[in-house]
């Protein structure tokens, strides 16, 4: 087993200002590489906070917004001219890196969904370091296009209705998107689409739109960033020590873990999660000296990693996938 994995700590929102231009030619020629046609849209032009063609550095808020902006562009209004993308951008989604062609390629899929829509205003979780941003947001609508197959060949469309997260981490430079790091719950959706058996219960807990303002809840809006990551990579050692205890892990008793299951996961479920996979995977490592990125802003803290293991034992799996262990 060896596969990327994003991790995040606790939560805010935060806002900026904007940017926009024609469809790039390095986003034209992928597209037409990936068999798809770009069109450009008649609309008004909008107030860059910077130009994308000089050499002046961008701040995090203006990163966070052309992170909105270009999820406004082409994900809910199809709109390519701001897609926001550098020609030799790498996207990590899961086990897969994918170009910018590979990228398109995927997102033509998405397309064939007429009504998906991205929520992000607000996003239910938006900040940024340096070049780095995070993006947590709901996706909505109904899966009325070609769906990939757990096989990865395709399947009718379902006209059934899906809604999940997803988390999008992404380095920027001069206003295009570099690097990018996406993660979504994929089994919730095959089993809302009914790929995978036991459909999921409706409204399920997930974290709240747009938990807290400012970034910081500490006096005077204090950044402790810098310490929130240091105690963030104690908790991944202490993951890859096995010391899986309160202390080692940095968890308040009263902590959620949202993810790995239908309902958000309690210290000691947490914990019991850590030891069945432990036992599968009795070399289990999470790669974080160095993490490919780690990002921290106010109280929250986001990383990017290296999940690996060797399948030696007995893994308990959700009964929509195994009603026993393998």
């Amino acid at each position: 087993m060896n596969f990327l994995t994003t991790a995040l700590l606790l939560t805010m929102s935060h806002k900026t200002s904007a940017c926009g231009g024609l469809v790039p030619v390095h986003v034209q020629r992928a597209a037409a590489a990936s068999g798809s046609h770009i069109l450009r849209r008649d609309t008004p032009p909008l107030e860059s906070p910077t130009n994308q063609n000089n050499i002046t550095h961008w701040t995090v808020d203006q990163n966070t917004r052309q992170m909105q902006l270009s999820d406004d562009a082409f994900f809910n209004a199809r709109d390519l001219a701001r897609f926001n993308h550098d020609e030799n951008v790498k996207v990590y989604q899961g086990t897969a890196i994918r170009n910018l062609t590979e990228h398109l390629e995927d997102i033509v899929v998405v397309y064939s969904n007429t009504d998906l829509t991205l929520h992000n205003h607000d996003y239910k979780i938006l900040f940024g370091e340096g070049d780095w941003t995070l993006a947590v947001e709901t996706i909505t609508g109904i899966q009325n296009g070609p769906l990939t197959n757990l096989d990865g060949t395709y399947l009718p469309p379902t006209n059934k209705p899906v809604q999940y997260d997803l988390m999008t981490i992404a380095r920027w430079s001069n206003g295009w998107m570099v690097e990018e790091y996406l993660w979504s719950d994929n089994p919730l959706i095959y089993r809302q689409l009914g790929v995978l058996a036991n459909r999921p219960a409706e409204n399920l807990p997930d974290l709240e739109l747009n938990l807290a303002s400012p970034l910081s809840t500490g006096p005077n809006n204090t950044d402790t960033s810098s310490l929130n990551k240091a105690y963030m990579a104690k908790s991944d050692d202490a993951l890859n020590d096995g010391n899986f205890t309160l202390e080692g892990l940095k968890l308040s008793p009263k902590a959620e873990i949202f993810g790995l299951s239908d309902q958000p996961l309690s210290p000691q479920g947490y914990i019991d999660w850590l030891n069945n996979m432990k036992t599968a995977f009795p070399d289990l490592r999470l790669e974080n000296q160095p993490y490919r990125q780690i990002v921290g802003q106010g109280d929250w803290t986001a990383s990017a990693a290296f999940l690996s293991g060797t399948h030696k034992g007995e893994l308990v799996l959700p009964e929509y996938i195994s009603g026993k262990p393998i």
